[in-house]
């Protein structure tokens, strides 16, 4: 139809009902969009979360919070170490003939027990510095003598002077202590081929000869140690500033038993490192640093892989934060989420210094004792 054409009467426009038609065809599209639109919403919300509240805004306050705190630092370490006896010698026979006894490996010996026996007579453990070296008798004088007669009244034998001359009442003493020790001679003389003179208690470590094997004078019988347990610590020259005599340590064992330790020799003679793996490279040098148990022993191991733990340097009067606060800031460093007073939340930077027992030292705008920080659980 032309736009001159006129309509005439009775006749219908036809375009306009085809094109309401056409509108109530698509209604239906309209709440199958909406409902569809709704279905994306819940999706994205269980997958990426509710949305975040808008810059600026409020969050809930925390519940997992902590306050910094200012105190003093002591510098840790952890240090591998080798728990032993201290010292070392050797027992060896004075006089000819067959060992007939030895004591166990592991038995602690003193002053007044048997050390050995040889065709079945003993040498006694007597306290003292030097070793014996005559045959001791009435009309006898001098510093041995002396040092005889002390070991022999500390044993519980008396009725002479301790004055390094060995009269009668001397070897009356003597007599009566050969009488109580089984298999030795009684003469009132003193062989020194069956004294041997220590220090203090020790420890049988090992058998250098066999029962039922000959001895001559200068064979070695027995190894010894003391009877305290140390631990032995190889380390590196440049962590000698960790420790120094008389610092308190901790020792844990095998197991997770600890026991306090007190150090008690630095060493100043480096020795060189070892072969690193094979690789053709040495450690560094170290020294020996020797650690002596001041609690209880741990009679159950001789010798055992031990950790000291050491507290070296200090930093008095710093800043601190659980380490667990710290944040890893998307443009590098560190951070931590302050809790302001309404409760509301920040990422503040800070500056990092020393990490030690769960705590960590930070300084930055903002960051003062007191300051409370999320720590997330």
């Amino acid at each position: 139809m032309s736009a001159d054409t006129a309509l005439a009467p009775g006749d219908e426009l036809v375009e306009a009902p085809t094109r309401r038609r056409w509108w109530r065809r698509l209604g239906w599209l309209v709440p199958a969009l909406v409902s569809f639109l709704s279905l994306c919403v819940a999706a994205a919300v269980v997958v990426w979360g509710e949305p975040s509240p808008p810059a600026g805004g409020e969050e809930p306050r925390p519940e997992a919070t902590a306050p910094v705190e200012r105190t003093t630092l002591e510098r840790e370490e952890e240090l591998d170490g080798t728990l032993g006896y201290a010292g070392s010698g050797s027992f060896f026979a004075r006089s000819e003939g067959v060992v007939t006894w030895l004591p166990e490996v592991g038995a602690e010996l003193s002053a007044g027990d048997r050390a050995w026996e040889i065709d079945g007579v003993p040498t006694v453990l007597l306290r003292g510095d030097k070793p014996a070296y005559r045959l001791l008798e009435p009309g006898s004088r001098g510093e041995d003598v002396r040092r005889f007669e002390q070991a022999l009244a500390e044993l519980g034998y008396g009725g002479f002077t301790v004055d390094g001359e060995y009269t009668l009442l001397t070897a009356e003493a003597v007599r009566r202590w050969q009488r109580d020790t089984a298999g030795m001679e009684v003469t009132g003389t003193v062989d020194p081929a069956r004294i041997w003179y220590v220090s203090g208690p020790v420890r049988v470590t090992g058998h250098e000869a066999a029962v039922g094997g000959s001895a001559a004078p200068g064979t070695v019988l027995l190894g010894t140690s003391s009877t305290r347990q140390v631990v032995r610590i190889d380390l590196e020259v440049g962590d000698r500033g960790l420790v120094t005599e008389e610092d308190e340590v901790t020792v844990r064992f095998p197991g997770g038993e600890s026991s306090t330790g007190e150090v008690v020799s630095v060493g100043t003679v480096a020795e060189a490192g070892e072969d690193d793996g094979g690789t053709g490279t040495e450690s560094d040098p170290t020294v020996e640093v020797v650690v002596e148990l001041t609690g209880d022993n741990v009679d159950f191991l001789d010798r055992a892989p031990v950790t000291v733990e050491v507290r070296g340097e200090s930093r008095e009067d710093v800043l601190t934060a659980p380490v667990g606060a710290l944040l890893a800031l998307s443009g590098g460093g560190y951070g931590l989420s302050v809790v302001d007073g309404d409760g509301t939340v920040r990422e503040v930077p800070v500056e990092t210094g020393w990490f030690t027992d769960g705590l960590v030292e930070v300084s930055g705008d903002g960051i003062d004792e007191g300051t409370e920080v999320v720590v997330p659980e």
